[in-house]
């Protein structure tokens, strides 16, 4: 009821949602578990590099530890995205290096699929293939 006096929440513009990966990289880099797992809606799925679909930001929390405990430094490079109401559709490029055992460097490049929902007042991810969708 717009002349009602009523405020409607619509989803923010384009760059609003392409910076939730970007958030999501940072938390991770800097070894925020709990920032990089609010990234996700409540009932996410998150695909695994197995092709495993892990269910639920609880879950899901278990997987971005992983990439903590690595050490893992993510930087994301935005390739594209459409909007749709209050869903997008993301694209990107990713590069995750973490240091290996022999004190060398392992970076392993991927080019992630996401999905965001506009909920809690905000953009989440949704779906999330981080390391390719085939």
């Amino acid at each position: 009821m717009r002349g009602a006096g009523v405020a409607t929440l619509s989803p923010p513009s384009l760059a609003e949602s392409e910076r939730v990966s970007h958030d999501l990289a940072r938390a991770l880099s800097a070894g925020n578990l709990d920032t990089a797992a609010a990234c996700f809606a409540r009932d996410a799925c998150l695909i695994t590099p197995d092709g495993t679909a892990v269910h639920g930001r609880e879950r899901i929390r278990s997987v971005l530890a992983q990439l903590v405990l690595a050490r893992a430094q993510v930087a994301v490079e935005l390739s594209s995205t459409l909007v749709a109401g209050g869903i997008a559709l993301t694209r990107e490029r990713w590069t995750i290096r973490s240091p290996g055992a022999d004190g060398r460097a392992l970076v392993r490049r991927t080019e992630p699929m996401l999905v965001l929902r506009w909920i809690e007042e905000e953009w989440k991810l949704a779906l999330a293939a981080p390391w390719g969708w085939s």
